[in-house]
């Protein structure tokens, strides 16, 4: 499908977006993601009204779902302010001290070198262009993280502690205005589960 946008921009693993390193970016995104209560995460919701929660003015998060051996995905809309950078993992995996109480920081960081190795799908259409996909580990590989006490993947408590993570991701410079479809999918488990999400975007 083509749609008269041009093909879209993206940073590339050694960019360092709005000054950061990419693989700080995706730091940023983790601690986002799991400190947003699952009756608002916008990693379980269906149609994207809370796409909004908790975005910052320079990069706008995007998020697949929770992997499952479901092969559907979710259909989202959002408007997504003109100028704003969208970072958004294909598919991502993070192991962290709370979840994992019996591993040390060498442990957290095999964990995630481990399923990464299962990774088997990792792809992104943008308004009918087949965009690459950058393979990023977090920077640093250990960082610290505030857990929601109702987050999405039931972990008890929550709190603060230490993580580490890594991941396939996109992180596009500003879209033109207008509508912008894109679609994202991963798989991993040897392919068992699934993650990913489609997105109608109206930069305005």
């Amino acid at each position: 499908m083509q749609t008269g946008h041009k093909y879209p921009n993206y940073f590339t693993v050694d960019s360092s977006p709005w000054g950061v390193s990419f693989g700080h970016w995706t730091v940023r995104w983790w601690r986002w993601a799991l400190n947003i209560p699952t009756s608002k995460n916008p990693l379980v919701d269906q149609t994207g009204d809370n796409a909004y929660v908790n975005q910052r003015k320079d990069v706008w998060f995007l998020a697949g779902k929770p992997a499952d051996c479901q092969h559907t995905v979710p259909n989202r809309q959002c408007n997504v302010p003109a100028g704003t950078s969208i970072l958004f993992p294909i598919i991502n995996c993070e192991a962290n001290k709370l979840e994992y109480p019996e591993l040390d920081k060498n442990g957290l960081i095999d964990n995630v070198i481990n399923h990464m190795e299962l990774i088997r799908r990792k792809e992104c259409i943008i308004d009918g262009n087949m965009v690459p996909v950058q393979h990023i580990p977090s920077d640093p590989e250990i960082f610290q993280i505030q857990i929601n006490s109702e987050n999405i993947f039931g972990i008890p408590k929550g709190g603060s502690t230490i993580a580490s993570a890594d991941g396939y991701w996109v992180f596009l410079k500003p879209l033109e205005l207008g509508e912008h479809v894109i679609k994202f999918y991963g798989s991993c488990s040897a392919g068992a589960r699934f993650s990913g999400s489609k997105y109608v975007l109206n930069v305005y």
